[in-house]
């Protein structure tokens, strides 16, 4: 009987490891037991290695989009809170998320603000605490519409490296 039910429980297993290590293997995962099913079900591991690999892609393309939405409300909350503060003061900025993972806060302060033929913009300087051990770094904002957004392409640090082209 215990035979029987070891196959059963790789399916469970391989999830727990996929959480266990990390976001980015999830899609590795989840592709390779698709594609093994697929392989297994059809008896033609061509259709196996195809099917992995387009479960594979469809899952990292949710995972990066999950991941750029989750910065973008990150710099967003950032944007605001400097928008609000005056050139000089120190200001708190925080940004809890729906599913509260990776929820971030920190301080900010406007260095300053100078106005172009195309818009307002701040220079700002931010840190993101990161437990005992804050983490500094800078950035532009300029005024869209109603709105203070991130005018920077994105800073060249391993904290944002997702959106630098990984």
């Amino acid at each position: 009987m215990t035979r029987r039910l070891l196959p059963m429980l790789r399916m469970p297993m391989l999830g727990v490891v996929a959480v266990l290590g990390g976001c980015a293997a999830v899609s590795d995962v989840a592709g390779l037991v698709a594609g093994s099913g697929a392989g297994a079900a059809s008896a033609n591991p061509a259709v196996g290695i195809a099917v992995g690999i387009g479960v594979r892609t469809g899952v990292e393309e949710v995972r990066r989009y999950v991941v750029r939405r989750r910065q973008g409300g990150e710099q967003d909350a950032i944007a605001d809170a400097a928008g609000a503060a005056p050139v000089g003061q120190p200001a708190p900025w925080q940004i809890r998320h729906t599913i509260p993972i990776g929820n971030a806060r920190g301080e900010l302060a406007v260095v300053r603000e100078y106005t172009t033929p195309l818009a307002t913009c701040r220079e700002v300087v931010f840190s993101v605490e990161d437990g005992d051990h804050p983490s500094l770094f800078t950035t532009s904002l300029c005024r869209h519409a109603t709105r203070w957004k991130w005018a920077a392409a994105e800073p060249a640090v391993p904290r944002w490296g997702f959106m630098q082209g990984n």
